[in-house]
């Protein structure tokens, strides 16, 4: 009954926000969604014009010019200036668009340029994109990028999320004059996915952004108040007997790696295989061949004293491109691929034995996936990964027989999504995880259904998703359950949104998915207000009053209530701040004394933080945030902040610098179990962490760089010694614990990681990447350690050295067939 009338007030709440004024019958509603398409012809053409960045020849005369560009940002829906007009070309043959761009600029010597190397847009230097929909479904987009520095990307977009991991092989080319700069680009059609027929029905989208003038321009006027920037597309016409080519793309590797630790030197050869299929006009294949990982970005490690494991991002490139589809549901985790062995830990010793070899994660074999949407809109997805069997080896110290102990055996996981698209920019789905394992190990399965509604005025969106796990284990099978209803208001200046999420006790999507809580149910509301365009001195603004009343679901109690103000602000000048003012009721933490079910009780508390970010347009620009969080009638106190000053030495050379400081005092917090894991032991335990990372990239031109990243994370640990034993109501009491002899929750954890690397883009699709790794790695229990003592002994542990090369070739079937025929 509590449950009911707290969602009825929010109900409430948010209904309320949503009262607008009320409009003549004869006048459209401020909530509906009423889009005018521009519509441009392409130019089938029977020459090709050369890819230069000049578009000045007879190519280009007489094409039919796209013009009339309106304002994105900051003041939505204004004409463009007269002196930075825009005008763009589209012209096609059997193989490929052609675009032509024509950015006019009344003053082209301060035409920012700053180089970047492909997929970096977001740097000081003008972009021009153009946007294909070759399903003309206002939802998907293919987005291809120039710089006014000659460097490009490429995206792709569903419903409004922007994947730059997404490559494909196209030409940019960019060039300036006294009058402004240009674009031209070749898109083959192997790039593209779009359904066999005699007339294509496509739309297309162009903008522009100046970063001098702070402003960004599109062809067909968007309307950043109501629903999402895919569904403004222009519409292309003219695009008409062409056929969607043979796409095989082959992307051979080889590699060479050096690695000295500990005064042992190995060398490593390997060679390999990615490659790209279309299987048919709406399909891709994409498979990975003898895959090698080893020049990914490191993970960025941290002391990990809480109650759930450390996960990291993805750096593996073909779990990351093209994969949205298969994230939805949110149970696709692709780290779990090759992740460490489930018995990595848990390895039974025997008398005199000892673990010499135990490896820390499962090799993969190989990996495909499958990716595309037929012209009925539905969009499948399937990925399926293999990894090999692992074993540790155990010698007997007494005797010196060896014995190998599988701590992950032969490894299939696989990944499958349906998605409908239906109206406009909805879609209902089924995503299902499996994963199975050889032998008697624990296989999994999860299931789940997800829908996502927009009305057709685009201004109201619900989503929901229901889903179920399980785990079949050699003793029996365990399932769980995890649902999600949530509705928000998509269009005007004030956006509420509903939600209420409920995860039950055996939920446990871990063997390719990633969750952290279970047994609770949270019911959520929000109400933001936008301020879309320019006002007195800022450029736009939003603030959001976010509520989120939690519970335990099994006993149902209420385990906490926060409130949530979260303002921002950004200036026309490009100064952003903003800040987080938060208030928790009291805490009943489910999850810190590692026992189901048990709660340790917190008292209430605020946070305050806040960031300033001046405008990176500057060659000195700088980041700084903080916060202080403070428990009421408790000890417990901490505050944090960051100061991360960047450099733009020229437009070749960008340097950031970020330091990190943070420490808490005096949080009650687990230290270990007695009575048979029934009773948890907890004490005092303050924390101080210093973070040092420099980032920087040296840019030769557009196809060669040379990066460095550097991290040293330090972190410490220490336990007040007078321990108290965890209540069933969630307090202590003190205890007469004692630590034994040798056993100290204390904690000193240093890393030292440094990435030294030069990339060469030889060749469209085709790269080689030189990369000298530095790491060094130091964990004890030297509690109250300072920073110069912890560093120091860090310098006395052994170091890892590694150099690697990779070369890349792009090889194209269509182009290597048209060869020979040559």
């Amino acid at each position: 009954m509590k449950s009911f009338y707290f969602l009825f007030f929010l109900f409430a709440f948010a209904k309320a926000a949503t009262a607008q004024t009320p409009t003549k019958s004869n006048e459209i509603s401020s909530d509906s969604l009423n889009i005018s398409r521009k519509s441009y012809v392409a130019t089938r053409v029977n020459d090709k014009p050369n890819i230069d960045g000049k578009p000045f020849e007879a190519f280009w005369e007489g094409l039919p010019v796209a013009k009339d560009f309106v304002m994105i940002e900051p003041t939505n829906g204004q004409a463009e200036r007269p002196t930075h007009r825009t005008e763009v070309k589209i012209a096609y043959d059997d193989t490929a668009l052609y675009v032509a761009g024509y950015l006019y600029d009344d003053d082209p010597g301060s035409i920012p340029t700053q180089f970047s190397q492909r997929d970096q847009i977001g740097v000081q230097a003008d972009n021009f994109g153009f946007y294909i929909n070759t399903y003309n479904n206002q939802i998907n987009q293919t987005r291809f990028f120039a710089t006014s520095a000659n460097a490009l990307a490429d995206a792709i977009v569903e419903g409004g999320r922007e994947d730059f991991s997404y490559n494909v092989v196209f030409t940019s080319e960019t060039s300036i004059d006294d009058k402004g700069w240009y674009v031209e680009m070749k898109i083959p059609y192997r790039t593209l996915r779009f359904p066999k027929r005699n007339v294509q029905d496509w739309s297309f989208q162009v903008t522009r952004r100046i970063v001098k003038l702070n402003e960004f321009y599109s062809y067909n006027y968007i309307d950043i108040t109501k629903g999402n920037d895919t569904q403004y597309d222009a519409l292309l016409k003219g695009v008409a007997e062409i056929n969607p080519p043979l796409r095989l793309n082959l992307y051979p590797y080889t590699s060479v790696v050096h690695n000295r630790f500990a005064g042992e030197n190995t060398t490593d050869y390997s060679a390999g295989l990615d490659l790209k299929y279309g299987i048919n006009e709406a399909f891709t294949l994409d498979a990975t061949l003898i895959p090698d990982f080893g020049q990914v970005a490191f993970d960025q490690v941290r002391l990990n004293l809480g109650p759930f494991e450390q996960t990291f991002g993805e750096n593996r490139a073909f779990f990351n491109e093209g994969t949205d589809l298969l994230n939805k549901g949110g149970i696709f985790f692709s780290r779990r691929i090759g992740q460490t062995p489930s018995g990595f830990s848990n390895i039974e010793l025997f008398e005199n034995e000892d673990i010499i070899d135990n490896p820390s994660s499962a090799q993969l074999l190989n990996a495909v996936k499958v990716t595309g949407r037929t012209k009925n809109r539905l969009g499948v997805g399937v990925l399926n990964a293999i990894t090999e069997k692992t074993e540790a080896t155990v010698e007997n110290s007494a005797d010196g027989f060896r014995r190998l102990v599988v701590t992950e055996p032969f490894t299939n996981y696989n990944m499958f999504v349906l998605d409908q698209q239906f109206g406009k920019n909805s879609s209902a789905s089924i995503a299902n995880a499996n994963t199975l394992r050889n032998g008697s190990f624990t296989d999994a399965n999860v299931t789940a259904l997800i829908v996502d509604l927009n009305d057709s005025q685009a201004a109201n969106n619900y989503h929901t998703e229901v889903k179920m796990s399980n785990r079949f284990t050699p003793t029996g099978t365990d399932s769980g359950y995890q649902t999600e209803i949530q509705w928000r208001r998509t269009t005007g200046k004030w956006r509420p949104r509903l939600g209420h999420f409920l995860t039950g006790e055996n939920w446990n999507p871990n063997d390719l998915g990633q969750n952290f809580s279970t047994n609770f149910q949270t019911f959520a509301a929000d109400l933001q207000y936008n301020q879309f365009t320019q006002q007195g001195i800022f450029n736009r603004y939003n603030i959001e009053l976010r509520m989120r009343h939690e519970r335990q679901l099994n006993p149902d109690i209420i385990t906490k209530t926060d409130v949530t103000l979260n303002p921002f602000f950004i200036t026309r000048e490009r100064l952003a701040f903003g800040m987080d003012v938060v208030y928790s009721t009291r805490n009943l933490n489910q999850f810190e004394s590692r026992i189901p079910r048990q709660v340790v009780r917190y008292n209430p508390a605020t946070f305050v933080g806040g960031f300033i970010s001046t405008d990176y347009r500057k060659k000195l620009a700088l980041d700084i945030n903080a916060g202080y969080f403070q428990r009421f009638d408790d000890p417990e106190l901490s505050y944090d902040y960051n100061v991360s000053p960047r450099f733009r030495f020229s437009d070749k050379f960008l340097l950031i610098y970020r330091y990190s400081w943070s420490r808490t005092d005096d949080r009650i917090s687990y230290v270990t179990r007695i009575n048979e894991g029934a009773t948890a032991i907890l004490s005092n335990r303050n924390t101080h962490t210093v973070e040092n990372q420099i980032s920087g990239t040296y840019n030769f031109n557009n196809r060669q760089a040379l990066s460095i990243a550097f991290r040293n994370f330090w972190s410490r640990a220490s336990f007040s010694r007078n321990f108290e034993e965890l209540q069933d109501d969630g307090t202590t009491i003190p205890s007469d614990y004692a630590l034994e002899d040798g056993q100290n929750p204390d904690a000193n954890f240093n890393i030292w990681n440094l990435d030294l690397s030069y990339r060469w883009r030889f060749a469209p699709g085709s790269e080689a990447t030189l990369l000298y790794r530095n790491s060094i790695f130091n964990q004890d229990d030297q509690g109250e350690i300072s920073y110069q003592d912890s560093l120091q002994n860090l310098f006395q542990q052994d170091q890892r050295h590694n150099i690697s090369l990779r070369v890349t070739y792009f090889l194209d079937f269509n182009d290597a067939r048209r060869l020979f025929k040559a």
